[in-house]
């Protein structure tokens, strides 16, 4: 086994790295939880190729998610208990897997904010409006984490938009509301924290 990569250090700290940047995004720590975010992934999904090589390496074969899955679930009949038991006794995968979870939702959940038309109408308006630019100073970029709610009926809809605003002068928390009507976004009203 000379030249194997160890997986482990790789998905420990991919997970980290994630969890610290996750909270840093939130807690307005940019630029450096917006590079975690986008580097745990990799980190994380390097460590989970090493791993199946080693896998396959020393059993001989992929691993079984479905096989071990069923018989989980049979020995679950038996002992309601056997589910803890099998989770503890892959605490690794476990949370690897939990954690590789969090991050597709997130991903989800970015490209779906991100690419909307309400939230371009809202990085016009916050680029544009003097009120804000004198709080900010010119905004450099938009934090990744977005959340909020988007709901369109035909031409019209609303929205409400939580995210980062990352200018000259710090981060900022925002929140905006906006409508849609005629097929146009409008922003009515806009927060900076």
């Amino acid at each position: 086994m000379t030249g194997q990569v160890n997986h482990k250090p790789l998905i420990l700290i991919g997970c980290l790295i994630w969890i610290a940047s996750f909270f840093g995004e939130a807690f307005l720590y940019q630029p450096y939880s917006t590079v975690g975010i986008v580097i745990s992934p990799i980190l994380t999904l390097i460590g989970l190729f090493h791993w199946f090589k080693f896998y396959k390496l020393t059993r001989g074969h992929y691993p079984k998610f479905l096989t071990a899955l069923r018989e989980n679930q049979i020995r679950m009949r038996k002992n309601p208990f056997a589910g803890m038991e099998f989770m503890f006794k892959h605490i690794l995968e476990f949370w690897t897997f939990s954690i590789l979870f969090w991050m597709t939702l997130v991903l989800i959940m970015v490209l779906t904010f991100r690419e909307s038309e309400a939230f371009e109408a809202t990085k016009r308006y916050c680029e544009n409006d003097r009120e804000i630019l004198s709080k900010t100073g010119k905004v450099r970029y938009f934090g990744i984490l977005i959340g909020g709610e988007i709901s369109t009926k035909g031409e019209s809809g609303s929205a409400d938009l939580s995210f980062t605003i990352v200018g000259e002068k710090g981060n900022f928390s925002s929140n905006s509301q906006l409508t849609k009507s005629n097929d146009e976004w409008t922003v009515d009203n806009l927060t900076v924290r």
